[in-house]
């Protein structure tokens, strides 16, 4: 029998979250539907193998979107999914990138800097001009993953830090194209992902020791809960445009 479709609240939070299938979105999407002010998420990934177990628990809260961010029918299958289940669109949470390539700049292959953008950047692009007239409607919020690899030079991790910087930019000037439309870039700090596991080698050791105590990794529960928390809250005006890092959100889970 197919899904019964319940219609958001307009005081309720509709999101749709990319690279949901793993670390952080999942541990997101994970506290999106423990949250009483959500009513519907959109989780977005290549692999929803471990969101097709969350979904038998939350079948009229959890909706999923298998495919590839970089195409741009994912996008538009994902805002149709969240259009259809939920009538309308409050948040977007951009969280899908690969780490890759990592490495001397004189050894990285163009195809791959081109496949880091594509993912990293000019998909964002895409799924906020395919829910920007919803955004509109909803007065939406608009969060992205940012990094602090980024806030300085970092040897082997040129192509990544290059995609980021471009989407703290990104997200600086949304909200002076269209002021009802906030966004926000969050740093989540280093994460004990997938992502950040294949990732390992000298550069990520000595890039560790430089921003973490100990060069420990955070566990994906603690960044994921400050974008939550923005979600249940919304972002605030004096925020909207910036790049801040997850532990600057209050209430975010610090241990």
């Amino acid at each position: 029998m197919a899904d019964q479709v319940v219609l958001a609240r307009t005081d309720s939070c509709q999101s749709i979250v990319t690279g949901a299938g793993n670390g952080i979105g999942l541990a997101m999407v994970k506290q999106l539907l423990a949250s009483q002010k959500v009513s519907h998420v959109v989780a977005v990934d290549l692999n929803v193998e471990k969101l097709e177990k969350l979904r038998h628990d939350h079948a009229q809260k959890l909706f999923l979107v298998s495919g590839d961010v970089s195409q741009s029918s994912t996008s538009a299958q994902a805002v149709q999914t969240a259009l259809d289940k939920a009538g309308r669109i409050n948040t977007l949470i951009l969280n899908a990138a690969i780490v890759k390539p990592i490495g001397p700049f004189p050894q990285l292959a163009l195809a791959d800097w081109k496949k880091a953008f594509d993912v990293n950047f000019f998909a964002l692009i895409d799924m906020i001009q395919h829910a920007w007239p919803y955004l509109l409607k909803s007065e939406g919020n608009i969060l992205l993953t940012s990094t602090r690899v980024c806030l300085k030079p970092t040897e082997s991790w040129t192509c990544y830090a290059c995609t980021k910087s471009v989407l703290n930019y990104l997200c600086s000037c949304l909200p002076l194209e269209e002021p009802r439309i906030k966004a926000l870039a969050i740093s989540p700090g280093a994460v004990d992902t997938d992502s950040m596991a294949g990732a390992r080698n000298d550069a990520m050791q000595k890039f560790l020791g430089g921003i973490q105590a100990g060069g420990k990794l955070l566990r994906p529960e603690q960044p994921a809960s400050a974008f939550v928390k923005i979600v249940e809250t919304g972002i605030p005006q004096e925020l909207t445009g910036s790049t801040i890092n997850w532990d600057k959100v209050p209430g975010a889970m610090l241990l």
